[in-house]
């Protein structure tokens, strides 16, 4: 009997250590940028030692880093619940939306040469500060000084637990690949900074900072970077872009950095914006070599991973390969699902985008589902008034209609486009296509003039932002000449239903759609 009992015994601490660790998820970091304390010309500084820092961690291997851009865009997005909020409790809330369980911040001073940085580690959970360190160093030696925050910030991190999360160990490989990183000279360095404080405020001084940095430097490659996304959006100069682009391409090969999720996450970049701009092959041929680089790397189960997989997901769906874009949607949520990510905004939007691909598919009741899913998520976390509900409300009322219950999907639609009035976001892509969606609606319930009106201001938007040689604006001129038709308007009919097939061709659109609308033209007279 002992020895059943011992073999019990440890049978059952096999399994509680196998369960622990197989269910433990790895923890993810904010980095909230450091506060100047001191005089405004040194303001430069956070900005640097933000995106710094997150470069560092994102060297370190078993951590998820949420990055700057990410940071930003949810903020932004969602300015509407931030205001109001003190600043301790904004960055809270920022690292509950993310998935965060601890966050990097701070403040910083600086007199002279010198510059003390006071690093504080908070957990997210608890909503309070776990340590509090002060490290002093040298504008000069700035590069050090980073270096020393995030060693500081990582060994607290290692002292603490946090529920359900794996134990955290910076290694002594992880530093020598901090420390040995590329570094430009302090005064490019400083003019990059300076591009980044005012990259969302002002891009066109951004831009020129960057490039007073690449002046100073021409192979700093953040500052290429950069330079290329600000080019693109919001400056929409996508020619220049793309030079940038290719430079930080060339100079990360000429350094052998090929194998690294920078160069990975660049290569995703370019596929990006090439699929905004209706390029949907060569979005799709950069987004996949991005995807085969992390592959090469064993870093499936990242947050870059899921990234990478729905940008692929947006450029089949763009080319009207649903199957596709749907496996590659769901593989994405996969992704969160082994990181533990899935009470948070990118949730959320993963389970928006699997619903519009079985929308797309025709499948309703599935797409509804995971709708109601992703709306009980946003809800959870209070994100109500954002750009990221209002998508999730029109494409609701849109199943809605589909499924013959009309009243309720104009209702859902009509207050996605009242959210993104509240935001002021009526010049934006995501203002056109809720339009068209109230539009359809309208048209379903019978109301073909009030649903020309609203999608004519859909097309007007797409219009002013340049955005006609994509497969959405061809799938929008396609309902324009449906509804054209049934106004009677043959004429008109017919030549949006030729302008929509040629646009499909354009984009390299491989959808029944195209074919329907050369049906439609043909039969027209067009």
């Amino acid at each position: 009997m002992r020895k059943l009992f011992h073999c019990l015994t440890i049978v059952l601490s096999l399994f509680l250590i196998f369960t622990s660790s197989s269910f433990a998820k790895t923890i993810n970091i904010l980095v909230h940028p450091f506060e100047n304390t001191g005089d405004n010309e040194y303001s430069w500084v956070s900005a640097g030692m933000t995106d710094t820092v997150i470069a560092d961690l994102t060297r370190i291997k078993n951590i998820i880093v949420v990055s700057n851009a990410d940071r930003k865009k949810i903020l932004e997005e969602m300015k509407f619940i931030f205001s109001g909020l003190a600043e301790e409790e904004k960055m809270i809330k920022l690292g509950k939306i993310t998935g965060a369980n601890v966050i990097f911040t701070g403040s910083y001073l600086v007199s002279g040469n010198r510059i003390r940085v006071h690093a504080r580690l908070v957990n997210v959970e608890l909503g309070k500060v776990e340590s509090s360190t002060k490290i002093d160093g040298t504008l000069n030696g700035i590069f050090d000084l980073q270096d020393k925050v995030v060693f500081t910030l990582m060994g607290e991190t290692e002292k603490i637990t946090v529920a359900d999360i794996k134990p955290v160990k910076i290694t002594e490989q992880d530093k020598k690949k901090i420390e040995e990183k590329p570094r430009p000279s302090v005064t490019a360095y400083e003019w990059y900074a300076k591009g980044l404080e005012r990259q969302d405020t002002n891009p066109n001084e951004a831009l020129t900072n960057f490039k007073k940095a690449l002046d100073v430097d021409p192979n700093y490659t953040d500052a290429l970077i950069n330079a290329g996304r600000i080019t693109a959006y919001p400056l929409s100069l996508f020619e220049e872009a793309h030079g940038y682009f290719e430079r930080a391409d060339r100079v990360m090969k000429d350094r052998n950095e090929t194998n690294t999720i920078g160069y990975a996450m660049l290569r995703m970049s370019v596929g990006s914006y090439f699929s905004i701009k209706g390029q949907y092959n060569r979005g799709l041929e950069y987004c996949l070599n991005a995807k085969s680089k992390l592959d090469n790397l064993n870093l499936q189960n990242t947050v870059d991973y899921y990234k990478i997989m729905g940008n692929i997901g947006y450029a089949y769906a763009g080319k009207g390969q649903h199957d596709r874009s749907l496996e590659y949607e769901l593989n994405a949520k996969a992704v969160l699902d082994s990181l533990g990510l899935q009470n948070t905004a990118y949730y959320a939007k993963s389970m928006i985008n699997i619903g519009a691909s079985f929308r797309r598919k025709g499948q309703h009741d599935r797409g509804l589902e995971y709708h109601l899913n992703a709306k009980a998520v946003l809800d959870s976390l209070g994100l109500q008034n954002t750009a990221y509900y209002a998508t999730l409300m029109a494409n609701t009322g849109l199943f809605y209609s589909a499924k013959g219950q009309v009243d309720r999907g104009l209702e859902y639609c009509l207050k996605a486009k009242s959210i993104l009035a509240i935001l002021g976001l009526q010049n934006t892509v995501n203002y056109a296509e809720v339009m068209q969606s109230v539009g359809v609606a309208y048209w379903i319930n019978g109301q073909v003039d009030r649903g020309l009106e609203y999608c004519l201001k859909a097309k007007s938007i797409r219009d002013r932002l340049g955005l006609q040689n994509t497969s959405d604006y061809a799938r929008l001129l396609d309902v324009l000449a449906s509804l054209y038709e049934a106004q009677g308007k043959r004429d008109m009919a017919g030549r949006y239903y030729r302008m929509a097939y040629d646009t499909f061709v354009q984009a390299a659109y491989f959808g029944t759609l195209k074919d329907k609308a050369l049906n439609n033209a043909t039969r027209l007279g067009y």
